[in-house]
């Protein structure tokens, strides 16, 4: 706690133009995936967002409109995090909880899709 402290004090204690802005970023690059697994963890994306679609009571305008709420909710957490690639490693990480929790017979995709996010930003 301690050296939490003290480094916030001298981060605070430092000018503003030698301190990076994203410096917390740095910690966080081992969870965004390479290039090419990022294209096959998209298909597993929309997979899990067609199930989450299917599992409501109208499955014609569900499966749309979740993967309409996953393109925008995919867009904005690239510009809330200020990082696209960090924004999209949450994003696979949030689908596939929300998978598991809501969608009684896949949870297994949920499981599944939030391993090989981890495995995959990890490994590459």
């Amino acid at each position: 706690m301690r050296l939490v402290l003290v480094s916030l004090v001298s981060l605070g204690a430092l000018p503003r133009e030698l301190v990076p802005v994203r410096v917390w970023l740095d910690r966080l690059t081992y969870l965004v995936p390479g290039a090419a697994a990022t294209r096959w963890l998209l298909l597993a994306d929309l997979a899990c967002l067609v199930a989450l679609g299917a599992a409501t009571r109208w499955r014609w305008a569900g499966v749309p409109a979740a993967v309409m709420a996953g393109f925008l909710a995919l867009n904005l957490l690239g510009m809330a995090l200020t990082d696209f690639y960090l924004g999209l490693a949450v994003f696979h990480l949030a689908v596939g909880l929300a998978t598991a929790v809501l969608v009684p017979g896949g949870r297994w995709m949920g499981v599944a899709l939030v391993a090989m996010a981890l495995g995959l930003g990890v490994l590459t």
